[in-house]
């Protein structure tokens, strides 16, 4: 043992549930933007209509700041997904290739 070993089975199974986090952040987001309509529901055009505004704009911005985060945590259980399958198959070509008659 090196100490650089990897737990498949766990990774795997990680890998798996982050990407499931990724859609659960995106179905959230989705959330927000249909319940959002911003200040509108203070129901106020005059004093507080600079803030409203200014409150709308900021909300709107930062729910499409947030956009892009669901999709990067399904990417990165999908690459821990990858992880497992790439060491699989290294692992696989390594036992085959030691136990090759050339090397016997």
């Amino acid at each position: 043992m090196t100490g650089f070993e990897i737990a498949l089975g766990t990774v795997g199974r990680g890998g798996a549930y982050v990407s499931g986090q990724g859609a659960d952040y995106d179905a959230a987001l989705a959330r927000l933007r249909e319940r959002s309509n911003g200040g509108h529901n203070w129901e106020d055009d005059g004093l507080f209509g600079v803030i409203v505004g200014t409150y709308t704009e900021c909300l709107q911005v930062s729910l499409e700041a947030l956009a892009g985060i669901g999709g990067e945590i399904t990417d990165t259980g999908e690459g821990l997904r990858l992880v497992t399958a790439n060491t699989r198959a290294t692992e696989d070509a390594n036992i085959e290739n030691l136990t090759d008659p050339a090397w016997l």
